[in-house]
């Protein structure tokens, strides 16, 4: 049962003083001493009201009543939208002219975008999996036992908010254990528990998908076949809950894990036609064929195409992929539309973010199965009351920080559990120097501040050793294009990478170095 002790008793003075922008247009005048014990998130007036109208009975997964009290404490309902492989490189707003993101723009000219935000690789091949937990939990990599199941002593995102007296809502993938989710989340809807829509299983046109079981069961016969599009299907069951918080007089947090634009890749009409292959140009970085081996040329995701690859069967594919992230977009601009339509778009914090990137002809690759920038790298944007509008900040983030961001901007305190940093709100001055990424045993990178990549290949070698480096200038390259970890002139920079990558593989606890 939640507590009065449970909820934080965050005080807020509305007065007449300062004018400061309201999320999506407005004003809202604001004295300059709003006191709060931790950074303020209200940044609407309307939001202020909710404080008189948390009484009552809320709902819990076994049907229990849970009584709110009359004064709990006014909180922003909490909407995060998980997309399926998306590059950081396909949003309209944040610099690609061709994509059309009309939504995810709206997210971005209203919040902060995080331009160098990244999941910090893969325990497998499904790195969905690993980012996912880490997005949940707030852990690193190496400290999610395994990821594939999310233990009851990691505290998540879902528990820290219901502590304070949020209901917890869920739609869309789940690639971890069913355990955890029925743990977590008070409500879902159209669940997909796995990794992709296979064709043989109905595709994205009719995804394989669960209602919500309260005893976590889920027996195969209570599956069925969604009518609709998979991206519609979650937006759907998103917006029918949405709808219902006017009524339940508690804050909301809503867990929308879309499976675009994950393969196969095949977006409905009118997206299907919406890029030309023939206009669509290639990455930057395009290859026929990574110039090496590195442990992962033969995988699912890699053997779509042949190889080398063909630069027109690549077009292809990328224009496909564009189309689902289009569609995609279209159905957050659904879900925006109705927080709209029921006045909560003001009262509501959003975070939109990828899982993890796609090579898609990058380096001669197509998957996910490396620490190249394309696949690492994810777009992140956070908006809502009381966060900057059109800001775009470079600093490292990973996903794992989004816990302990969501608690700073809540005014909660993270849970021990979590080891993520803040990057917004109290203490998220303090920037991480070094971004971190690993792949299996196979890779192991870092980024650094001032835009160097060092990337090592654990091949045949044994133990901790690299079979093979390759170090990059991103001042000059940022396509990961010219390796100089043989040229003479760059030996002591190469030096100075690999001691720092060290740092922070045994910051970060490699297995690699047991």
């Amino acid at each position: 049962m939640i507590t009065r002790e449970h909820q934080l008793d965050v005080k807020v003075r509305l007065v007449t003083g300062v004018m400061i922008p309201r999320w999506f247009g407005g004003w809202v005048v604001l004295d300059r001493s709003v006191r709060m014990p931790r950074p303020p998130f209200i940044a609407s007036a309307a939001l202020f009201l909710l404080a008189g109208a948390c009484g009552g009975i809320g709902e819990r997964r076994d049907g229990a009543a849970v009584v709110l009290p009359d004064a709990a404490p006014a909180f922003p309902h909490v909407l995060v939208l998980l997309t399926d492989d998306q590059r950081h490189d396909t949003v309209h707003a944040l610099g690609n002219p061709l994509i059309k993101t009309p939504n995810i723009d709206r997210l971005a000219h209203a919040g902060t975008s995080f331009t160098q935000a990244a999941c910090q690789g893969g325990i497998s091949g499904a790195l969905c999996i690993t980012s996912r937990a880490a997005l949940m939990t707030g852990r690193t990599i190496n400290h999610l036992d395994g990821a594939d199941t999310i233990p009851a002593d990691h505290t998540t995102l879902p528990e820290l908010l219901r502590q304070a007296g949020y209901f917890t809502f869920a739609t869309g993938k789940w690639h971890n254990d069913r355990a955890s989710h029925v743990r977590i989340f008070d409500s879902a809807d159209n669940i997909f528990f796995g990794g992709m829509h296979f064709p043989e299983d109905g595709g994205h046109e009719h995804p394989l998908l669960y209602h919500f079981d309260p005893t976590g069961t889920y027996p195969a016969e209570a599956q069925f076949h969604g009518d609709r599009f998979s991206s519609v299907m979650y937006a759907d069951a998103a917006i029918e809950f949405i709808r219902t918080l006017p009524t339940r007089g508690r804050p909301a947090l809503i867990y929308v894990a879309f499976t675009a634009p994950h393969d196969p890749r095949t977006p409905p009409p009118p997206f299907d036609t919406l890029y030309d292959p023939g206009q669509t140009p290639l990455p930057d970085n395009f290859l026929p064929e990574h110039p090496f081996d590195n442990g992962e040329l033969h995988n699912r995701d890699e053997d779509l195409l042949p190889i080398p690859r063909d630069p027109n069967q690549v077009r292809k594919e990328i224009a496909a992929y564009y189309g689902m992230i289009s569609e995609v977009d279209s159905e957050i601009g659904r879900i925006l539309d109705t927080l709209e339509q029921e006045h909560l778009l003001d009262q509501t914090i959003i975070v939109f973010a990828g899982d993890n990137g796609l090579a898609l002809g990058s380096h001669g690759l197509l998957g996910k199965q490396n620490v190249y920038d394309d696949s690492v790298r994810v777009p992140l944007i956070i908006a809502g009351p009381g966060i900057a509008a059109n800001v775009v900040s470079d600093r490292f983030a990973y996903l794992h920080d989004l816990l302990p961001t969501l608690a700073a901007l809540l005014g909660l305190d993270p849970p021990a559990s979590s080891e993520g940093s803040t990057l917004l709100g109290a203490n998220s001055a303090v920037h991480t120097p070094t971004a971190y990424h690993q792949y299996r045993d196979l890779h192991r990178g870092i980024r650094t501040a001032d835009h160097w990549k060092l990337i090592g290949y654990r091949l045949t070698a044994t133990g901790s050793q690299f079979d093979r480096l390759q170090l990059f200038d991103l001042n000059a390259d940022p396509s990961e294009m010219n390796d100089l970890s043989t040229v003479d002139s760059y030996q002591v920079k190469l030096g100075e990478m690999q001691s720092r990558l060290a740092g922070e593989r045994a910051r970060y606890d490699d297995p690699l170095l047991k």
